[in-house]
């Protein structure tokens, strides 16, 4: 089967109710109307007509509506294969990359009325079955994210030479093998790289060091599968790539401010985790700024 470039496309102007979640496809939101606050990882965006909104997949967030009517258009956007149909551009990287000074949420309200045209014919095209609507859809969200990065150019990474495709190789592998016993000094031989200045980039480049990467990718499967799955504590974190389930436990807990279990249990009730109420942020700020264990 063809990879798909875009899963899912939807225009709503319904009301929703508060919600905190996450998912493994990149998440793209332009508000066509009315405003809603956007918590990412403890950061607050209130996010206006005109504002379009990138989540990646290891980011927890709230929506909340705070003015309607709330008209907008949103997108799970398959990462991987934006940078594989774009191997030489920057744009792809605004869904995974978090350079310094990265916001999540950019103004596109210069743009007048284009980005809302350009999302309508996106999910027409993403709908059709006319020849090369595939195409039209890469081309559209190439003219999209154009405008962003006219906008916003400090959420795009560029590095000098072949350094940024080869971080975007090796993220790229990371996500892959994560459940395996990765070492950053393998990684960094595979790649032909020096191991500290692998770090420095790759921190550069995604916001993250590569420890760090490793464990938001473990950390963001074991929810899915806590959610998804009847696997035992134990199990899942096995299949994560934790060696140890005490270990497990702890990073979890750290990570969303609940085990595992009371992960499962209140994913099964609706509840909203307390992490995104409390400490999340200053969890996440903390992992920017040393290696947690893993």
């Amino acid at each position: 089967m063809e990879p798909t470039l875009i899963s899912q496309l939807r225009y709503s102007d319904t009301e929703q109710s508060p919600h905190s979640h996450y998912h493994l496809s990149c998440e793209m939101v332009l508000v066509c109307e009315g405003e809603a606050e956007f918590v990412i990882d403890g950061r607050r965006y209130p996010a206006a007509a005109g504002s379009i909104v990138f989540i990646s997949s290891y980011e927890q967030h709230e929506i909340h509506i705070r003015k309607m009517p709330y008209r907008r258009y949103f997108a799970m956007v398959q990462a991987t294969e934006m940078e594989r149909l774009f191997p030489a551009s920057v744009l792809p990287g605004i869904f995974r990359n978090r350079p310094a000074g990265f916001t999540h949420c950019v103004s596109l309200r210069a743009f007048g009325d284009e980005p809302e045209r350009i999302f309508a014919r996106l999910a027409q095209e993403w709908e059709s079955s006319a020849p090369y609507a595939r195409q039209m859809v890469k081309n559209l969200l190439e003219q999209l994210l154009i405008l962003v990065y006219r906008a916003c150019p400090q959420n795009f990474t560029a590095l000098e030479n072949n350094t940024g495709s080869r971080i975007r190789d090796i993220r790229q592998y990371i996500e892959q093998h994560f459940a395996e016993d990765l070492k950053i000094a393998q990684i960094a031989r595979k790649f032909y790289i020096n191991h500290s200045y692998l770090t420095h980039v790759f921190r550069q480049q995604v916001g993250y060091s590569p420890k760090q990467y490793i464990l938001l990718n473990r950390l963001s499967y074991a929810q899915e599968l806590l959610e998804t799955t009847q696997l035992q504590v134990s199990q899942i974190a096995y299949r994560c790539g934790f060696g140890d389930v005490n270990n497990f436990i702890r990073a979890f807990r750290a990570f969303s401010g609940l085990s595992p279990n009371q992960f499962r249990q209140q994913r099964g009730q609706g509840a909203v985790p307390p992490s995104l109420k409390s400490g999340k942020a200053a969890q996440v700020n903390q992992a920017r700024k040393e290696d947690v264990s893993i």
